[in-house]
């Protein structure tokens, strides 16, 4: 097939390095596939992940192509407008296959509003078509400051079908979201883990050291409940001999607001790497013995961190929640969703009380992990779903054309006369077994 893989690829995201992997594997299996960036911005000089395909920025590209030249266009949307940006230009271009990162993207769509120059009345409209009238008040309620909650806005107006709907394919990383998808996607959807390219991190436990370390790698904003796990340790004799250390990108006010909680509860080893480079990031983990990986809300379809912690061989620590809630119970240690301090206690007193517990729960983590979280059981799923997208298109021709005729006579979406047309173009465009 010829693929256009549309994904940001600066070398700061990581859609795109996962994007690099992905895209390398699919050329390996034959295809003929050119990486579209979708950043907002082309920065000259901006680094780029490797590779050896062709690389075009969207801004610059004549977007007609895309249904000339490519069999697919498939189409990574995450929740972040500069990285994304370009996505909506090439979904009116072409039928895409989406593929859907994060399953709440309301940040992207209010990033979308504020470029674009759009107001309230664009951003109520929208999500009543997405939602239906019953939303209004949500809307209002979310713009208005009077839903701040990002919880809240996750449970009512996640603004995932407000892009799906406009996909010809759709690809979670996730049971948990699909519905969303399949609901208003007019083609397949499918489900496969994210993946999550392996680093050069040693495998296993670390090396023999005084003093375990306890490690949480990622954005350090809010929801990332880094107080909760201080809050934890500031209760345990034990746990308060650890270190925790902090390894991500932290705002100032978050760091302070940390620094101090760890000194109310006489917390004294609490590390705060912030950002660092991908070498530096190795050590990290390759130091660590424990990592925590905990949402509350949970906002993405998938979670690098806790993939790469399992792919690093250290017992992980997550939440019965969304992806998290997912992973094979004997690999992960799970807390409730609701992030219980005490819950987090017992769980991490557990673990530094239980050398041979850390090491043999990590080790199966990262067989895991390697067998199916790797690029060329991702490209094979997405090679399938694609196929199915452009197999399909035929039957999703006739059934347009046939609703509009329908809806123009006048017949109800409920009538179960629909039902039977439906069942019919099935059978109709049904694969030729052989």
């Amino acid at each position: 097939m010829r693929i256009c893989w549309v994904t940001p690829f600066a070398l700061r995201s990581s859609i795109g390095r996962v994007s690099a992997e992905v895209a390398r594997a699919l050329a390996a299996r034959g295809h003929q596939v050119e990486i579209l960036r979708c950043e907002d911005v082309d920065t000259p000089g901006e680094p780029l992940h490797p590779t050896r395909l062709p690389v075009h920025h969207w801004r610059s590209y004549d977007l007609a192509r895309l249904r000339t030249e490519f069999d697919v266009v498939i189409v990574n949307i995450g929740d972040n407008y500069p990285f994304h940006a370009g996505v909506f230009a090439i979904l009116d271009a072409a039928p895409c296959l989406g593929i859907f990162h994060d399953f709440y993207i309301y940040n992207l769509f209010s990033g979308w509003l504020h470029f674009n120059g759009l107001d309230y009345r664009r951003h109520d409209a929208e999500i009543i078509d997405t939602y239906g009238f019953e939303a209004e008040a949500d809307a209002v309620a979310v713009r208005s400051g009077q839903m701040p909650d990002m919880g809240d806005i996750a449970a009512k107006l996640p603004m995932t079908e407000w892009l799906a709907r406009r996909c010809e394919a759709a690809l979670a990383h996730a049971r948990f979201y699909a519905p969303k998808l399949e609901a208003v996607c007019s083609g397949p959807v499918a489900v496969t883990p994210l993946c999550c390219p392996d680093r050069a991190t040693p495998p296993g436990p670390p090396r023999a050291k005084d003093q375990l370390v306890i490690t949480t790698v990622g954005v350090m904003n809010a929801n990332k409940r880094v107080a909760d796990v201080l809050r934890a340790i500031g209760g345990s004799v034990t746990l308060k001999a650890c270190a925790y250390r902090l390894v991500g990108p932290i705002s100032d006010e978050e760091r302070a607001r940390l620094r101090a909680i760890a000194a109310e509860v006489g917390f004294e080893n609490l590390i705060i790497d912030g950002a660092v480079d991908d070498h530096t990031l190795d050590q990290r983990l390759d130091e660590a013995d424990i990592m925590v990986c905990l949402r509350k809300p949970v906002l993405e379809g998938a979670s690098g961190s806790a993939c790469e912690a399992m792919l690093s061989g250290r017992p992980t620590v997550v939440a019965k929640a969304g992806f998290y809630g997912e992973l094979p119970d004997d690999l992960v240690f799970k807390v409730d969703g609701e992030i219980v301090v005490e819950e987090i206690r017992a769980v991490l007193e557990r673990l530094a009380g239980d050398a041979t517990l850390r090491a043999e729960t990590g080790k199966a983590a990262r067989v895991w992990a390697l067998e199916n979280l790797n690029a060329e059981r991702y490209a094979e799923a997405v090679e399938a779903l694609a196929r199915a997208q452009v197999t399909s298109r035929p039957l999703l021709a006739v059934g347009r054309r046939l609703g509009g005729e329908l809806k123009a006579m006048g017949l109800d979406a409920a009538d179960p006369a629909t039902t039977r047309i439906g069942a019919t173009l099935q059978k109709l465009f049904a694969p030729i077994e052989t």
